[in-house]
């Protein structure tokens, strides 16, 4: 099969988040098919010492041929703003202007027709416009998230009536976009049964196929020999992406000052590409630590006593949960970090939902071995299960059977099946033919 793969970013390095989501799914669709990736190279993006050359040469590995486009609005803030302020007015949603490269589309009108894909993998909504996707070859559409319901929730939470106003003019733009795309993509693919039945809710009637996030079991791993210092906690993300910016600004304002009146030597690391200032300015007490954008993220999670993730916004599934589960630390999270993992309480996780939760939760980490380590253990056993790359990205090439099934096959609808299963139903082999 050839597959061309549109990302709205360079998949590589996979350090964390949609990268390493879409490196590995990539990477699997590789070793069977001949995948083709077009992406955009969004200079806003950290990647640490790699390079947009680098990156290539490293995708090229795996890929039949890989050709990046630089983003119009990555490397110009006062280009993003007119963009931000112009797709206001406009009746597309926010995504599509932002991730629109007219360069780009321009190459794929003459690619498409020279190779004869069998499969055109859209790796997020926001690419839909480009003219491949009208080309009449069968489109896998990939959800990070649900864009419009992730979206609808930050509105209601932001503080600031100008941006209230403009995300939730952009959700329903949003909504509307999602019944027109979704419909036209033979299969879209959701990373947790509740994202599919989210999607569900919005579009009606669209096919779908859960492909879970997973985890690198052989890179993330426990690290025993590695010394943990006391009372110390972590937090990885990049801070680019509004639910990390927002987790660690609460964290910060009205957790932290609790734990450290608790206990006045804890620590805490909050790691990850673009930290705002005031995040940045929390270093002026010598136990918090902001390394930024860090090429391996193990050291500071293994270092670290505890995980915390107070994730309150945004959709889809956290890799970084099950990254620190596979490295066996134990977690104490909102529910809504943990969301579509299945993930259980007090069995793989703690649950915290206020500054006082943290505190409780935490103390208990501290002060019970026992607890400590049930955790650590169910949580590596539970990612081991259910969590594997390669058993995940079976059902990436299965989603690719049935859009190419689709092309000469009345419609059929795979969601309501799927959006049934449980993690460890979606997590291994290729699941059995879709009903109705």
């Amino acid at each position: 099969m050839k597959i061309l793969w549109l990302c709205h970013f360079l998949p590589y390095p996979p350090a964390g988040g949609a990268r390493q989501r879409s490196y590995h799914l990539l990477r699997v669709a590789a070793r069977t098919h001949e995948v083709h990736l077009v992406a955009l190279d969004n200079p806003a993006l950290d990647h640490g010492a790699t390079t947009p050359a680098d990156a290539v040469r490293a995708l090229s590995d795996n890929c039949a041929s890989v050709t990046a486009f630089r983003s119009r609005c990555g490397s110009s803030r006062l280009r993003w703003m007119l963009m931000a302020a112009g797709a206001f007015f406009r009746t597309t949603p926010y995504d599509v202007q932002w991730l629109w490269q007219p360069d780009m589309d321009r190459f794929l009108r003459a690619l498409a027709p020279r190779q004869g894909f069998d499969v055109v993998h859209v790796d997020t909504l926001g690419l839909m416009p480009y003219h491949v996707a009208a080309s009449g070859v069968p489109i896998v559409l990939n959800h990070h998230n649900v864009e419009s319901q992730m979206t609808h929730r930050r509105a209601a939470v932001e503080r600031s009536l100008l941006r209230r106003v403009y995300l939730r003019r952009d959700a329903r733009k949003l909504e509307e976009y999602e019944r027109t795309a979704c419909r036209r993509a033979a299969v879209n693919v959701a990373v947790s049964s509740l994202d599919a039945e989210r999607l569900q809710a919005v579009v009606g009637g669209a096919d779908t196929v859960v492909v879970q996030n997973g985890v690198d079991l052989e890179y993330f791993r426990p690290r025993p020999s590695t010394p943990q210092e006391p009372a110390s906690l972590v937090f990885v993300g990049s801070m680019n992406w509004y639910p990390n910016r927002d987790a660690m600004r609460y964290f910060l304002n009205d957790v932290w000052p609790l734990l450290l009146a608790d206990r006045p030597d804890r620590r805490l690391s909050i790691v990850g590409g673009d930290p705002p200032p005031e995040v940045r300015m929390a270093t002026r007490d010598s136990r918090v630590r902001v390394p930024g954008f860090v090429d391996d993220v193990r050291t500071y999670i293994a270092a670290a006593a505890t995980y915390v993730c107070p994730i309150r916004d945004g959709g889809g599934t956290r890799l970084k949960v099950l990254d620190a589960l596979a490295m066996g630390k134990p977690l104490v999270a909102t529910a809504l970090a943990v969301e579509g993992l299945g993930l259980a309480e007090d069995v793989h996780y703690l649950r915290a939902e206020t500054p006082s939760d943290y505190v409780r939760q935490i103390r208990r980490l501290e002060t019970e071995p026992a607890l400590r380590d049930r955790l650590c253990e169910s949580g590596r056993r539970f990612v081991e299960q259910h969590y594997s790359w390669e058993a995940i990205g079976q059902n990436l090439l299965y989603a690719y059977d049935v859009a190419m099934s689709k092309s000469s096959e009345p419609t059929r609808t795979v969601s309501a099946a799927r959006a049934q299963e449980s993690p460890a139903q979606a997590g291994h082999g290729r699941p059995g033919a879709p009903g109705r």
